[in-house]
């Protein structure tokens, strides 16, 4: 499950990077290409090899066939590619086939997720599965509307469908796969016990919460109603300090060992319930627009807890023995990559084009350096304050 966990990372890495190159240059009326790269090619990949990795080590589940996976993963690869490449070359039966195939690949994650779930032997871990379960249904419907959208409907209709769509897909399916994971995954990350108020009941309830949200939006934008979209996306917000308060707490320690990967991953956070709160002001009363909202939601928010959430990952699955596991975590310890997407997520949310390209230029060379060191293994001597902190864990 690890060499596929790797693999769906590396085709994440792959056009997360190509969206961050392609961002500067997309059209000022609404980035939809770099957006659409990251969110279908990058984030859904990165969603794919982790939900299934995390279900089965945690549930201790017998590991999805290899061809399944694989399938599964390059399925979904095609599929944004075929999006992307028909909507910018203006062929619509290939948009809507690459949609269709992102959404058989997304049917595939849950067939292998409803799998996993059944094959579980450790069942504390099932509000997690359950909650990627639903996140899957909700970004089912979001892709199939997605596919219509690219066929062409009237205008008025197209506005309603497309504002259900992007909160199918940002709300539904992946800030739901972020809060089922986060109470477990962040106490993995900070190497501290989960809080005591993580319960099961507590877990679902919140993703409950989440899930009310995102329908009350979704109907508020089908039927134009804004203050039903408003209160739909200020459920949601409180689902999402629900969350928060169900993490676990951290100190010094922790800090001095993980740095900036916690602290990007907190800022992620507050960058996810800040952009929400904002579309649901946004509904009533248009203070921002909307579409940098979006821009600042995915840059800032998602765009940073996977990165944040891959700088943990990545050494645990590259491996190697403990020594390796504490030069990986060094080499992904970068304050250049924290800074570098607020920057871009402020100039996103300012609609200072300049700001952006700057924060997403700077990015890009630091995580594509850090990860050619990490795959190359061409890792420094000096481990510095991870040295400690690694020697003779184990790879956990």
């Amino acid at each position: 499950m690890q060499r596929q966990a790797r693999r769906s990372l590396g085709v994440a890495l792959v056009f997360t990077l190509s969206a961050s190159a392609l961002a500067p240059f997309a059209d000022p009326a609404g980035p939809w290409l770099p957006l659409h790269l990251f969110l279908v090619g990058g984030l859904l990949s990165a969603i794919s090899g982790a939900t299934i990795l995390l279900s089965v080590t945690w549930s201790a589940a017998p590991a999805p066939p290899a061809l399944m996976a694989g399938t599964q993963r390059w399925l979904l690869a095609a599929g944004a590619v075929g999006v992307v490449a028909g909507r910018e070359l203006d062929v619509d039966p290939l948009t809507v086939s690459g949609a269709v195939a992102s959404a058989a690949a997304l049917g595939m994650l849950g067939l292998i997720l409803s799998s996993v779930r059944n094959g579980a032997v450790t069942r504390r871990f099932l509000p997690a599965i359950d909650g990627y379960l639903m996140a899957v249904a909700f970004g089912l419907v979001g892709l199939l509307i997605g596919a219509l959208l690219a066929v062409g409907v009237p205008g008025e209709e197209w506005a309603r469908l497309r504002g259900a769509h992007f909160v199918l897909n940002l709300f539904g399916l992946v800030g739901i796969v972020i809060a089922s994971t986060l109470p477990y995954f962040a106490a993995t990350e900070a190497r501290v016990k989960m809080s005591q108020l993580a319960t099961p009941v507590r877990m679902r309830t919140a993703g409950l919460v989440l899930a009310t949200g995102t329908v009350l939006a979704v109907a508020g934008n089908l039927g134009d109603q804004t203050a039903l979209r408003a209160t739909g996306l200020g459920v949601y917000a409180c689902g999402i300090v629900g969350v928060l308060f169900l993490l676990p707490g951290v100190g010094r320690r922790q800090l001095d060992w993980a740095g900036p990967r916690l602290i990007q991953l907190g800022a992620g956070l507050s960058w996810w319930l800040a952009s929400t709160v904002l579309l649901a002001v946004t509904s009533v009363t248009e203070v921002v627009a909307q579409a940098r909202i979006i821009s600042a939601l995915v840059v800032g928010g998602f765009a940073q807890i996977l990165v944040a959430s891959v700088a943990y990952l990545g050494p645990v699955l590259r491996a190697g023995g403990h020594r390796h596991l504490s030069a990986g975590f060094a080499v992904t310890r970068s304050w250049t990559s924290l800074v570098a997407a607020n920057v871009a997520a402020a100039g996103a949310l300012a609609g200072s084009r300049l700001l952006l390209a700057a924060g997403l230029a700077v990015w890009f060379v630091d995580l594509a350096a850090r990860a050619f060191l990490l795959v190359t293994r061409r890792l420094p001597q000096d481990y510095g304050p991870d040295r400690r902190a690694g020697e003779g864990s184990g790879e956990t």
